[in-house]
């Protein structure tokens, strides 16, 4: 795992406790919890409908489709506050997003263009989610002056097909995310 990454996460999860933030990643620093980076998800059923047989051909279509694509280095940061929750952008981005358009060509080789209804936007690695509402300006602030170093090494080497679900925590009384394996895709293999 990024240790640097892991590092730079646990930094900014005390700051996001102060808000409606539910943090991703783990509370023991090595751990990376639900931290990701979003390459696509299958929007054409939801994911209850999808049987063994769709995931195999989705996870066979991303082997194929990536097998010639390297790992590669990138960075991930600054810590930025926003709408939805906490991201971590990613930069440079250039092998992020052919990494995403490689992934976005498996799924519709697999599922067709209905698969695809999806945009995530600049790639980012999600810190945490909102589920509520705060002024981001004392976040960014303080993410500003506490999060130091403010950029991390990520090592992208594999792809994971995940099987996301939203529940609602009662405990809690918000969504939270969790997810199960399905398959996961070296790269260049």
């Amino acid at each position: 795992m990024d240790d640097e990454l892991l590092g730079l996460a646990e930094t900014c999860r005390p700051i996001l406790g102060g808000y409606p933030i539910d943090p991703q990643c783990g509370s023991d620093p090595s751990d990376a919890g639900l931290l990701h980076l979003t390459c696509e998800m299958l929007a054409d059923a939801p994911s209850a409908e999808y049987d063994e047989a769709a995931l195999t051909e989705v996870g066979d279509a991303l082997r194929a489709e990536l097998s010639d694509v390297p790992a590669f280095t990138t960075e991930a940061g600054p810590p930025i506050g926003n709408v939805a929750g906490a991201v971590l952008d990613v930069w440079p981005e250039a092998d992020t997003v052919a990494l995403i358009e490689r992934t976005r060509s498996a799924i519709r080789k697999a599922r067709g263009d209905e698969a695809l209804h999806h945009s995530g936007g600049r790639p980012h690695i999600s810190l945490g989610y909102s589920y509520g509402t705060a002024s981001s300006d004392p976040l960014n602030s303080e993410l500003r002056n506490k999060v130091v170093p403010r950029r991390a090494t990520l090592l992208v080497d594999r792809v994971h097909l995940l099987d996301v679900a939203w529940t609602f925590d009662d405990e809690l009384g918000r969504w939270r995310m969790t997810w199960e394996p399905v398959a996961e895709i070296p790269l260049g293999h």
